[in-house]
């Protein structure tokens, strides 16, 4: 099952406010219906499956809408699967469309944008009807596609305004579909519009795929600062050993035979490590200002040679 499937799966599944009913089914009738005037006026509304199908049913059920007839069957040309069609016989649709927040062109009304719960509503069925989102683990796309542009630039703004959620529109073939890139975004959106678990699921992976981040920086620093703390041990032994064979270890003062010896015998060790040999212990700092002393007398007798 697509991750698609499971959020619409999720949303499907969610019980029904019933002063919200008429908020969601409009966002499916306006993203996949039509209203049909004739002998009988009448809407319909094509979703593509069981899922949708069974959330609509029960929607009109909430709503009390008696006058329904359901068909569907099967687009193997466009290998569609099944399509369910609804028809919804009304006596007055000026003022069913006005209780669906929509006015007589179809157009969603300002009060269905003021309230962010009817909004949510709204965007349940829009998502559930013509929604799709990317597997999280893949990467990060959620979508709304409709056939104009003005709803989705009415959504893209309120979603701003509301929840600091932004999206882009793109102009595609037939339509144009709004698309959000964030992970966290997508999570906020799920979260909105009634989808918890998914929302939950996007948030995990996400901290999985930070704390794989995290890790590997670390490991990436570890080593590199290993192959600097290695690179700078050999150079100190180096000139260890140079002033040891021109002037001999006891030469030189105490303290620098001391870390010069600690040094020839623990090569592996970095300058904290090394430090806390000592009784007490040496900080770091400390160590290096001993051994770059050391470094000092055998590049002086590099220049006399």
């Amino acid at each position: 099952m697509s991750f698609t499937s499971e959020v619409r799966e999720e949303l499907c599944d969610l019980k029904i406010e019933k002063s919200l009913a008429r908020a969601e089914f409009a966002g499916f009738l306006k993203f996949k219906g039509m209203l049909e005037i004739g002998k009988d006026t009448h809407f319909e509304l094509s979703v593509k499956n069981v899922c949708a199908a069974r959330r609509v049913k029960n929607l009109l059920r909430m709503m009390e809408e008696k006058s329904v007839n359901v068909f569907y069957h099967e687009e193997k040309k466009l290998k569609r699967g099944r399509i369910f069609l609804f028809r919804i016989k009304v006596k007055d649709a000026t003022n069913f469309m006005k209780e669906l927040h929509l006015n007589t062109l179809g157009e969603v009304q300002k009060d269905l944008f003021e309230d962010p719960t009817v909004f949510g509503a709204f965007l349940r069925g829009a998502f559930i009807s013509s929604g799709s989102v990317v597997d999280p683990a893949r990467h990060h796309h959620l979508e709304l596609y409709h056939n104009k542009v003005e709803i989705l630039k009415k959504i893209m703004e309120k979603l701003e305004e509301f929840f600091g959620i932004f999206g882009h529109i793109a102009h595609v073939k037939y339509g144009y579909r709004f698309y959000i890139k964030n992970g966290e975004m997508i999570e906020e959106f799920l979260n909105f519009i009634g989808a918890v678990k998914s929302a939950k699921k996007v948030h995990n992976i996400m901290m999985e795929s930070r704390i794989r981040s995290d890790v590997t920086r670390s490991l990436n620093f570890i080593e590199a600062n290993s192959k600097r703390s290695g690179s700078a041990a050999l150079k100190h032994i180096r000139a260890i050993i140079e002033v040891d064979k021109e002037l001999g270890l006891d030469s030189l003062e105490p303290q620098l035979r001391e870390i010069a010896r600690a040094r020839l015998e623990n090569p592996e060790l970095s300058l904290r490590e090394l430090g806390n040999l000592f009784t007490p212990p040496l900080s770091k700092s400390m160590v290096h200002r001993r051994l770059k002393k050391i470094l000092d007398i055998s590049e002086k007798r590099r220049v006399k040679k």
